[in-house]
């Protein structure tokens, strides 16, 4: 069996909605209800979490298992809603030395919780991305300098944080030689005049750092031989306690920003900016490819 390495995507959204729900991510609507009563609109503010499994990939390129880790982390319902679509889902035929194979590969799948009108909640699967990071993958891009960016002091002094998704355009030698903030998800609340400036301060802070970054480009696999690659990162700012430990909530409340697209990418994907799990680097082209009946048309 062929492990697989990162592939960004995004699938058919799936809804659900119920008491069911409610009860097995009663903090994420909590807090989502807090800050929707100072956010310009109530339905501007989102949860999600990243939810972690795995597929594994027969040799016709359908889904032959699917399993979510730790399902009582996200609650039941979102983790058998996840699995569910996965079994759904229809990639190309994984080739290995020109022969289809089965392929394993984790999968992350970004799943978005809001509040409709009336004042129910529906869950939808947004985005997912394939495979973890691995610096000693050859296949995909791989860090090589790598220098974290500054907190700007008016974030921190407005007590302001958030996450910037970068796309990143890297070439035979590994430099970065363009960059945009696709999105900056914000976990404040406020007017969106005051949004936009902090979204606008987080974004230049996470570019003007990304630049200086390097990476080894894939020597092995099927873009060994690409002119250049696109890879998707994403930037926290988080603030917290000195000495106290990092948070373990999986549901996370934010007010998104808009989606904008790297112009060097032919077909970029508004659903899967921010479908990448923290900390890592996604290489477009790399993993198992979906089937366009298996892409989000929604």
């Amino acid at each position: 069996m062929l492990p697989m390495a990162a592939c960004a995507g995004s699938m058919d959204s799936t809804q659900l909605k119920g008491n069911h729900m409610k009860k097995a991510m009663l903090g994420a609507l909590l807090t989502m209800a807090a800050m929707g009563t100072q956010a310009a609109t109530q339905s501007d503010v989102e949860a999600s979490a990243i939810v972690n499994g795995s597929i594994v990939l027969a040799q016709d390129g359908t889904v032959q298992t699917a399993v979510i880790d730790n399902p009582a982390a996200y609650g039941q319902a979102i983790a058998d809603m996840v699995h569910n679509a996965a079994l759904q889902w229809r990639f190309k035929p994984v080739l290995q030395d020109g022969q289809p194979v089965m392929a394993k590969a984790s999968m992350h799948a970004r799943v978005v919780l809001k509040r409709m009108p009336g004042g129910n909640y529906t869950a939808r699967i947004k985005g997912v991305t394939f495979g973890d990071y691995d610096p000693n993958d050859t296949s995909a891009l791989r860090g090589d300098k790598r220098i974290l960016p500054h907190y700007p002091q008016e974030a921190i002094r407005a007590r302001v944080q958030g996450t910037v998704y970068l796309a990143l355009h890297v070439d035979r030698s590994g430099h970065v030689t363009q960059a945009v903030a696709e999105q900056v998800n914000l976990g404040v609340q406020g007017q969106e005049a005051v949004l936009t400036h902090y979204r606008e301060v987080l974004a230049r802070s996470a570019l003007s750092t990304i630049r200086e970054w390097t990476f080894l480009p894939p020597t092995t696999g099927k873009l060994a031989k690409d002119d250049s690659w696109t890879a998707h990162v994403p930037v926290a700012y988080n603030l917290n306690v000195l000495g106290a430990p990092k948070s373990s909530h999986v549901w996370q409340t934010y007010v998104p920003g808009p989606y904008i697209p790297a112009p060097w990418v032919d077909k970029p994907d508004v659903n899967a900016a921010d479908a990448v799990a923290d900390d890592g680097v996604q290489t477009d082209g790399a993993g198992p490819t979906p089937l366009p009946a298996a892409s989000n048309h929604g």
